[in-house]
């Protein structure tokens, strides 16, 4: 028998995270969750908006706090705001907070312990296992373990000790600000609509979003850090911007007080390898799995901590810990989500800086490719399939030829 104190330690209590703990429960493999916050999602800066496919995959159905999306509305410079309805449910919006604790009940009860409120201060990866020390409350603690899945956000705190990749640079590294704001009163018939605006006066590099959830709505933007670096202006300038002199926005925020102003790092760097290494794996933020054209990371970080857990319950069945086992894990995440990310990426470089602000003007020309857009925004279509059906005949037939090269590689 091992001497370890437990075969796998899960940091993080994200997306990733908690999707690896729930399949580590369903698969019956010990297991430590270690979370720095008191709720799953608190404190993460994020629009939360969640997919269908989402809810499909991982099979969860409405829960408390989550509002449908049916509608997207898209402003691009110099054009007025552009509706598309999908006469359906493609998604909905909800707080990190709200996720956070319906993720949490469907972990459920069983070989896991989840640990709220505890840091993880120091990971080493050696060959006879993994050793952290836990700050909670003042107190410290050593834990061991066979395997860690970090699943710690995008400077993944294994990486501080552990040579397995450089941190991104800013070039594939976004930054977000974002209001929460609350109306004395319902938003009516705008509460199933999200609205996206591209351009300078909203982001450098990327786009700005109003979306809400009954009372309250999300109202931020997001870029390219490097970008924002190169900006005299501060992210929250643009969001001023929004908030005070868009028309659309200010309808829809119409007696709306801002209740907490909060930002973060977001990774946009495509597929980033290696994401693995003896005992170890990242996942979600931590492992870059986040479209790098639409910023959306919930579906793939869930995608991410599956595979992750996956290929951790087959490690500790085989009491073999080692890359050669866990290699399996970053097939399976390229496989399940690396066009999505290659392609994201690919579109991202190509539409930076465009004159559309960011997606490029022949793919916001007509209400065709608006509908395309649209349709990838709320991870309805792939990238890939996006540019194919959106470009004009002779790009399709390059994009085509481009297609079938391999995913590029990012790290150390």
């Amino acid at each position: 028998m091992s001497n370890v104190d437990i075969p796998i330690v899960i940091i993080g209590a994200g997306p990733a995270g908690l999707t690896a703990a729930r399949v580590l429960t369903e698969l019956d493999i010990d297991y430590i969750l270690l979370s720095r916050e008191k709720v799953p999602g608190e404190n993460k800066a994020c629009a939360g908006f969640i997919p269908s496919s989402a809810l499909r995959d991982f099979d969860i159905s409405t829960f408390p706090g989550a509002h449908p999306v049916t509608t997207v509305r898209m402003k691009f410079p110099r054009q007025d705001m552009k509706t598309v309805e999908f006469g359906a449910k493609v998604g909905v919006n909800a707080s990190r907070a709200d996720l956070g604790m319906t993720m949490l009940k469907y972990v459920g009860a069983g070989s896991g312990e989840i640990r709220f409120q505890t840091e993880v201060g120091h990971v080493s990866v050696k060959k006879s296992g993994c050793e952290m020390t836990l700050h909670k409350q003042g107190q410290f603690e050593k834990l061991t373990s066979e395997i860690v899945i970090d699943a710690s956000g995008v400077n993944p705190v294994s990486l501080k000790t552990v040579q397995l990749r450089e941190r991104l640079p800013d070039h594939l590294m976004g930054y977000t600000a974002q209001y929460q704001m609350r109306r004395p009163s319902s938003m009516g018939s705008l509460n199933g609509v999200n609205d996206f605006y591209y351009g300078s006066d909203f982001s450098p590099s990327g786009y700005a979003w109003v979306f809400p959830r009954g009372h309250d709505i999300a109202v931020g933007t997001g870029g390219l850090l490097r970008s924002f670096k190169e900006e005299k202006k501060r992210m929250f300038d643009y969001l001023e911007h929004l908030v005070s002199h868009d028309d659309s926005a200010k309808a829809t925020l119409e007696n709306a007080e801002v209740v907490k102003r909060e930002s973060a790092l977001v990774p946009l760097a495509g597929v980033v390898q290696p994401s693995f290494t003896d005992r170890l794996m990242l996942a979600g933020d931590a492992a870059g799995h986040c479209c790098p054209i639409t910023g959306e990371g919930i579906h793939y970080s869930m995608i991410g901590g599956r595979k992750a857990a996956q290929t951790a319950a087959q490690a500790v069945r085989k009491r073999d810990y080692s890359a050669g086992v866990l290699s399996k894990y970053e097939k399976d995440w390229i496989k399940a989500i690396g066009s999505n990310l290659k392609w994201g990426l690919w579109l991202q470089q190509r539409m930076v800086g465009s004159s559309s602000g960011g997606l490029g003007t022949s793919l916001v020309g007509s209400d065709r490719s608006r509908k395309l857009i649209a349709e990838m925004l709320v991870g309805a279509r792939s990238v890939r399939a996006t540019l194919l059906a959106a470009a004009p005949t002779y790009m399709a037939k390059k994009l085509q030829r481009k297609l079938q090269h391999p995913a590029p590689h990012h790290g150390g």
